[in-house]
């Protein structure tokens, strides 16, 4: 399928692999290309809005539709958070890679510009981390997929120490979604409940997925 978002998530597995190994080499000759590459692409598609801030469009939150004022159902809109989460990653890693290898300062720089104008997070009228720009409610409520909270996990942006009301507002997501998913959605929702520290919830969701099917 085309989403424009993939580019930035694969490109996340090539920094935390030397993140976790150290090897500069790997960074520099294989890592590093790919990285600037996916943030020069995101550089692009970004837009100005009517406030200043970059935002993508058009943009959608995979697979969820959401409900508008008149009654119908919509999936594409400019600035799903899927995107911001994805881009803020991706522009961090690579800012990170290019300090690591002493290159790349102006390019560095224009990252660090639009990092700072990406289009900020929004706490909707349930407490939650709001999934669109504009606090539209789900077509489906318990949905199984989290793509808004990528800033939790398995990106860094989103934590109760630097970002404590956003987590919260996170968490409270994660409580409206529900518990039940299929697949590697569980795994996900695990994962989520992990990084909140809650570990037995994660616990529970663990159990879930290991029962027995009748």
């Amino acid at each position: 399928a085309f989403w424009q978002g993939s580019a930035a998530w694969l490109a996340q597995h090539l920094w935390e692999h030397y993140a976790f190994g150290g090897d500069r080499r790997y960074l520099r000759e294989r890592a590093y290309p790919l990285m600037k590459s996916a943030a020069e692409f995101y550089l692009d598609w970004l837009i100005e809005d009517g406030s200043g801030h970059l935002i993508t469009s058009p943009s959608t939150s995979p697979e969820l539709k959401f409900r508008l004022p008149d009654g119908s159902v919509a999936a594409i809109s400019a600035g799903a958070m899927v995107d911001r989460g994805l881009i803020w990653d991706l522009f961090t890693n690579t800012i990170e890679a290019s300090q690591v290898l002493g290159i790349d300062g102006a390019f560095r720089d224009r990252l660090i510009e639009a990092r700072r104008r990406l289009w900020p997070y929004r706490i909707g009228s349930r407490g939650q981390l709001q999934e669109w720009l504009e606090d539209w409610p789900e077509e489906d409520p318990q949905h199984r997929h989290f793509s808004h909270l990528f800033g939790v996990h398995p990106g860094r942006e989103l934590t109760p120490e630097e970002t404590p009301e956003l987590f919260a507002a996170a968490r409270r997501s994660m409580e409206l979604r529900g518990d039940e998913a299929t697949g590697w959605s569980m795994g996900w929702k695990i994962n989520f409940w992990a990084r909140m520290r809650d570990g037995d919830h994660a616990l529970k969701l663990l159990s879930n997925l290991l029962r027995p099917l009748d």
